[in-house]
């Protein structure tokens, strides 16, 4: 027997008025599964990962059809919407400095990821204790919780992001050109740790890059 796809993307049309902007025919994704998604810039990459997250502008048109777990994603309100960002589907974002909150400790803001589906403090915290240390950042832990994001290193802003969008275990994550920002040292420790997280904790990635 066949096992049902995680995600289930078919024929996803975005349009800006009379234009076209993405056409994905087909995408399946099951757990456990890393797919990437590759194009030059302003292709679309990202505007498909915004689309599976629920965060296209209302200004553009989607047709077709976004499945998670059998479930139409395209339709959902906002209310469900806060079921599924985070503990459903996880996303890392392309440059931590314009996606962290540069006036919030990191500590704060990994708290308050944790905090949206686990409202109890003790365990949120540690929630977010066991990813640092399975980012590898349990040497300098305290030091991550009480710095802004501009007193941390390019690969360690990225890794809070990533303990931020896997603090709940999702099954689904979306990576949008995580390593962009970084050098090549760093990019290539980072999509290691995606990897092993990917392995570890069993969820599947949608990663895009324009880079092979």
């Amino acid at each position: 027997m066949t096992t049902p796809a995680l995600l289930t993307i078919q024929d996803l049309r975005i349009h800006a008025g009379s234009t076209s902007l993405v056409h994905l025919p087909l995408l399946e994704l099951h757990a456990g599964e890393l797919h990437g998604i590759i194009g030059e810039s302003g292709s679309g990459k990202s505007l498909t990962l915004f689309t599976v997250l629920g965060l296209i502008s209302p200004q553009l048109t989607v047709t077709g059809s976004v499945q998670f777990q059998g479930q139409e994603l395209t339709t959902l309100s906002p209310k469900l919407w806060q079921t599924i960002r985070g503990k459903a589907i996880g996303m890392v974002f392309q440059e931590p400095m314009s996606a962290l909150n540069p006036q919030m400790r990191c500590g704060k803001q990994l708290l308050e990821s944790a905090r949206i589906h686990e409202p109890d403090l003790n365990k949120a915290q540690a929630l977010v204790d066991k990813k640092l240390d399975q980012l590898g950042l349990s040497e300098i832990k305290e030091r991550i919780m009480q710095a802004y994001p501009h007193q941390l290193s390019g690969g360690q802003r990225q890794r809070v992001m990533i303990a931020m969008a896997c603090v709940h275990e999702p099954p689904l994550i979306l990576a949008d050109e995580p390593t962009t920002a970084l050098d090549v040292t760093i990019q290539s420790q980072i999509l290691a740790l995606i990897r092993e997280l990917q392995r570890e904790i069993g969820m599947a990635v949608l990663f895009i890059t324009h880079d092979m």
